[in-house]
């Protein structure tokens, strides 16, 4: 078949060399700022290619091999040997060439000839049907952000900014093509620009760089991104398939528009009064009045304004609208995938680096089809192009790893399907690699050899298929196994437990503290609870199942164990040295007592309104009554045959099964009652006088001492028998008073170690986020008794593992039940050389009970290019992925005390030093100045997240938060998927105005970079999101505008001090209104949590200080008493200065 011929993407950056003439001009006299933009103007529609051209730019000298990076130019004056700030002025993106010493506004960007890498197995499509995609949220998609005006133009050599694309030239006539393969299911074939020639390059010399400069995916260094998005689809007669030439590039490419720029200081986040609680849950009466800020804390006087002020270290060093936008990033990769297509991305084999995430969770309506490798929705690698040898990666030091997630939430609201395959399971019998689309079967079909370990494995008979002409199954396409990356078995009983298949029901218990400051808590479970039943989530994969099973529990000083079935009957336990079961019909079936059921919920109430209750609690033998509770009953028993297996109560086990399911701790109290001879789990208060005390360590080399899970071995083993003997995780509803303490660095280790890692805090008014928060838990509920093993090509193997588990042996990883926000991420290690010409392929299979109560096996796989070459290895890596596992090797190390915060600090700065000199060293152009700093193209936002990480509460913070807040802030850091890591680290900031200045009820907002730099005057309000809560902030000019507050807060308000802070934003009918309304419930979607949103008015709330401190790209005060050290505060254009002097120093 004749290749097809597509229209090659032009490079997001397209710089060249301008006529020396108009540079002339330049050195001969200054413009000013109207005259440099017609010139800019001028320049750009002589230079620059137009989207729609097909082909790329004329080739680079051969002797200089350009590469793609991001490059900061050296100063006019050329001094190499003066300060940082005279050698780094500007910002622009170039392959490798140096930029002209005396014309800060140009560069050139060279394109070199397109490499691809020659795959050995074809590619296969997805022939399963995937489910439409549902609705989406109106104000799902993020409106472009304003134009800016001419004079403001400041963002050098960037064609971001949509004006400047608006008079480019036609594509040229003799642009050049590029030849793809013509069918996905034909081997792949290398892909070369004509008219060029291949540069010779050192082993260690990376190839030519692409021809398209932006994210990997549409590259076309090799084969396999022109496959995925322009060949066409084999249609199947049985089964849809999306439209053909999905991928196929518009004629006609727009960038998105850059923010406007702006200017500003950030200040550091200011020390709550302790009244006020800290910022995590900032609580409502801090609204009744106005905080103090301490000076200590990085208080501000509220007249200052934060707005428009130039940041002192960009008027002397470098422009900040020149660095690497994360947001900019953002906007050009959602631009790149927009498409009408119901598929908004296809996996193909090799993997190619997927969309970033945000453009998935933007493009919600859209799916990503399976084509072979696993969905990025449950897998993605730091990189996707493999080295073979362990030195390439050693002399990089990338982390080589993989994020794992084994279910989504997509799959609760039936956007996909992992289709369960009616084979029986077919093994490697080396390996014990389950059957996968890149094993090659031989002998005619007889024989399969393994794609991991090349051991050649029998057929079973009843699984024999004759194979084609090319080697291929004839059912290949009828076997998910064999054309899907993502695919699940229905276990047989050498997969269950004791060999008992299908034999309980999972259970979801609900325990509430029972003391005088949770009486709220149990009225709102009682009023809602029974509704929440009646919606219990049922198996997507089998949605006839039955529900699962119901108990119900309180404790205080004693446990009370209700019979619900028997009128509800408490069995209270006294004894809390040994817990026992005191009842064999604790779990209750919601189909047939559910009358029961709201009988009981109704007199609960009741029963303790006029009691005394107590004010201590305990906490350990409560979990321990309630496993025990469900090991003996016998209403949980799907085989009613093996019933009479289970005759015994108390602390007697039945052998054959253990129960599944889940414990809903809703705890408000720190569990101090009795002592530590007759009260297991048990805590101690850590402080002599005030709670306050600890917040002077954290910060502090000593914080380790109430921090570290390692002080309390009771919890960890606990959790740990949990996963081991009852499989039943455990989800926290925290509760804590006022300035309290909770001890979440400990109790934290319940679900961190159960699988869940589901945690939730809520102060004072909760009772709609709180059931917010149980509704998403319960229907992300997923999976049971899950065993995790992940296997490997020959010569790699899994090293270490981070996130929510339990691990008893180094290759297994145990969990007790996963939400479908769980995931894990592992690094691998080097064996062994890897084979050049070889995919390298990854499976993780994961045995699970599901909440039908089937044993079931779900496997995702993916295949990896190999690469020889450093260059590929930067070329495609994945930004987000490598920095969400540098994110939990950190916190790892500061929750197991192994290094202080310095320490940790310096190794994460350490490592990206690493990992930019490596490409500088081996990647660069021979003979760049070493004033420039060269980013690669695919990690150029890197050291902006690792300045997030620097700042963000996990790592640095300090006294103006609880111990409970940096606790639950690393916890949730340790775990957490791409979508939450990249808000942890790099808040998102909306501006809201109105569309047009004739201010129409219409309001619209636009995400802008995370800077003060870039808050103005001119806008209503600012909402900031940062993983945690949600900040409104209201400017001045939304202060004073009386539509505006009258639309959001109601026709009394017509001045910000009559906003009556002590109440929630109301939810009115106007458009004000219902916009912001649309928007935070975008937010809570995305994040699958509720968000607790705080007013801070400009100029008169104190808080201003804690909302800009969020701003991560502004210099941070640091609020602690920090060893001296160069990496306190630093702000994103000091960081890059102290990067590129690191940088020169090793080159050096």
């Amino acid at each position: 078949m004749d290749p097809q011929v597509r229209q090659t993407n032009p490079p997001m950056m397209m710089n060249y060399p301008q006529p020396t003439q108009w540079t002339q001009q330049q050195q001969q006299q200054p413009m000013s700022p109207n005259q440099q933009y017609y010139h800019q103007q001028q320049y750009q529609q002589q230079q620059f290619v137009d989207n729609s051209c097909s082909g790329p730019p004329p080739p680079p000298p051969p002797s200089l091999p350009p590469q793609s990076n991001t490059m900061v130019a050296k100063s006019q004056s050329g001094d190499h040997t003066g300060s940082l700030t005279n050698q780094m002025t500007n910002l622009s993106l170039n392959n490798g060439q140096p930029l002209q010493q005396n014309d800060t506004l140009k560069s050139s960007l060279q394109n070199g000839q397109n490499v691809s890498s020659s795959s050995s197995l074809p590619s296969y499509t997805n022939q399963y049907p995937t489910p439409n995609s549902g609705a989406t949220y109106a104000d799902s998609q993020m409106p472009p952000p304003p134009t800016m005006a001419p004079n403001s133009l400041n963002y050098i050599n960037q064609p971001s900014k949509q004006q400047e694309f608006q008079h480019q030239p036609p594509p040229p006539q003799s642009a050049v093509a590029a030849a793809v393969p013509g069918n996905w299911n034909q081997n792949p074939i290398k892909t070369t620009i004509q008219q060029q020639q291949q540069p010779v390059v050192p082993s260690l010399q990376p190839p030519t760089s692409s021809a398209a400069t932006g994210y990997q995916s549409n590259n076309a260094y090799d084969g396999q991104p022109q496959q995925q998005q322009n060949g066409s689809l084999p249609l199947q007669p049985n089964y849809p398939q999306p439209s053909q030439n999905m991928y196929q590039q518009p004629n006609s490419y727009q960038p998105p528009q850059q923010p406007p720029m702006g200017g500003g200081h950030q200040q550091s986040m200011a020390s709550m009064n302790h009244q006020y609680g800290s910022p995590y849950g900032m609580p409502t009466n801090r609204y009744g009045s106005t905080p103090t800020s301490p000076t200590g804390y990085g208080s501000m006087n509220p007249s200052q304004s934060p707005f428009n002020q130039q940041p002192q270290q960009a008027q002397n060093k470098l422009d900040p609208d020149a660095m690497p936008s994360v947001v900019q990033v953002i906007l050009e990769d959602k631009t790149k995938y927009e498409t009408n297509s119901p598929v908004l991305f296809t996996t193909a084999i090799p993997a190619s680096v997927p969309p970033l995430v945000t453009t998935v969770m933007e493009n919600g309506n859209q799916i990503i089809q399976d084509g072979g490798c696993a969905s990025p929705l449950f897998v993605r690698p730091t990189i996707y192009q493999v080295p073979i040898s362990e030195d390439i990666i050693k002399t990089t030091d990338i982390p080589f790893g993989m994020l794992i997630k084994p279910f989504d939430e997509q799959e609760v609201d039936r956007k996909i399907y992992v289709p369960i395959s009616p084979s029986e399971i077919v093994r490697c019998n080396r390996c014990k690699a389950y059957m996968n689309p890149y094993n090659r079967f031989i002998d005619g079909g007889r024989r399969f050899q393994c794609s991991l370990c090349h051991h050649v494995t029998e057929v079973p008979q009843t699984y024999f298929a004759n194979l084609d002409h090319t080697g291929q199954r004839l059912d290949r396409q009828q076997r998910p196994e064999l054309c899907l990356g993502s695919y699940e078995f229905l276990a047989t009983e050498e997969y269950c437990h004791n060999g008992v298949q299908n034999n309980r029901r999972p259970h979801l218990i609900f325990a509430c503290e029972l003391t005088e400051t949770s009486k709220p808590i149990l009225n709102i479970l009682a009023a809602n609870l029974v509704n929440i039943i009646k919606n219990f989530p049922r198996d997507s994969g089998n949605p006839e199942s039955l529900p699962p099973m119901f108990g119900f529990l309180t404790y205080n000083s004693k446990i009370q164990i209700y019979d619900i079935v028997n009128n509800g009957h408490a069995h209270v336990i006294c004894d809390l040295t040994t817990p026992f079961a005191p009842l064999n019909t604790f779990l209750v079936d919601p189909l047939i007592h559910m009358d029961k059921i709201e009988k009981f919920f109704e007199q609960l109430p009741q029963l303790y309104a006029n009691e005394e209750m107590d004010m201590q609690t305990i906490l350990g033998p409560v979990i321990e009554a309630a496993l025990m509770s469900t090991q003996v009953d016998v209403n949980n028993w799907i085989n009613k045959n093996i019933v009479n297996k289970v005759v015994n109560t108390g602390n007697q086990q039945s052998n054959d099964s253990i129960p599944v399911g889940k414990i809903y701790l809703f705890h408000s109290t720190l569990p101090t009652y009795g002592s530590d001879s007759d009260t297991p789990g048990r805590l101690k208060q850590k402080w002599t006088n005030s709670v306050d005390e600890l917040r002077k360590l954290l910060g502090s080399d000593k914080e380790k001492t109430i921090l570290s899970p390692l002080t309390n071995k009771y919890y960890i083993e606990l959790g740990q028998k949990c996963v081991a003997d009852y499989a039943t995780g455990v989800e926290l509803f925290l509760f804590p008073p006022l300035n309290g303490f909770l001890d979440v660095a400990i109790l934290g280790e319940l679900t961190r170690l159960s699988g869940t890692g589901s945690i939730f805090k809520f102060y004072n008014d909760f009772s709609d986020a709180f059931l917010i928060d149980l509704k998403y838990s319960l229907s992300s509920s997923f999976a049971f008794e899950c065993v995790l093993k992940i296997r490997t090509s020959t010569g790699i193997r899994p090293n270490d593992y981070y996130g929510y588990f339990y691990s008893r042996s180094p290759s297994d990883v145990e969990c007790a039940a996963i939400n479908t926000t769980t995931n894990i991420s592992v690094e691998f290690k080097y064996d062994d050389k890897l084979t050049e010409d070889e995919h390298v392929v990854i499976q993780s299979a994961i045995l699970y009970t599901s909440l039908s109560g089937q044993r079931r096996v779900r496997i995702h796989n993916i295949a990896l290019a190999s690469c020889t070459q450093i260059g590929d290895l930067y070329r495609n890596a994945c930004c987000d992925s490598i920095v969400n596992i540098l994110a939990r090797i950190a916190v790892n190390q500061l929750r197991n005390g192994d290094k202080t915060i310095q320490q940790t600090k310096e190794a994460i700065v350490s490592r990206v030093i690493n990992i930019l000199t490596a490409y500088r060293k081996h990647c660069a152009q021979p003979g760049t100045s070493l004033g420039q700093l060269i980013l690669p193209e695919a990690l150029k936002i890197l050291p902006m997240y690792i300045c997030g990480l620097l700042k963000c509460d996990a790592i640095d913070g300090g006294p103006e938060i609880s111990p409970d807040d940096k606790a639950y802030a690393q916890l949730k850091l340790l775990g957490s998927f791409i979508s939450s890591s990249q808000v942890f680290l790099y808040p998102k900031l909306y501006r809201i105005e109105y569309e047009s200045e004739s201010e129409t009820d219409t309001l619209k907002y636009s995400q802008i970079r995370c800077s003060a730099y870039k808050l103005t005057s001119a806008a209503l309000a600012y909402v900031l999101e940062n993983g945690f809560y949600v900040m409104l902030y209201i400017t001045s000019n939304g202060c004073n505008n009386v539509k505006f507050l009258n639309g959001l807060f109601g026709p009394n308000v017509d001045s910000a001090t009559k906003i009556k802070m002590e109440l929630p934003l109301p939810n009115l009918l106007t458009n004000e209104s219902q916009f912001m309304h649309r928007l935070f419930k975008k937010m809570e979607t995305e994040r699958k949590c509720s968000y607790k949103i705080f007013i801070i008015r400009q100029g008169i709330d104190k808080t201003e200080t804690v909302f800009r401190s969020f701003l991560y790209e502004d210099q941070k005060i640091v609020t602690r008493q920090a060893a001296d050290s160069k990496l306190e505060g630093l702000s994103y254009v000091d960081l890059l200065c102290h990067l590129h002097k690191e940088i020169r120093v090793q080159l050096n």
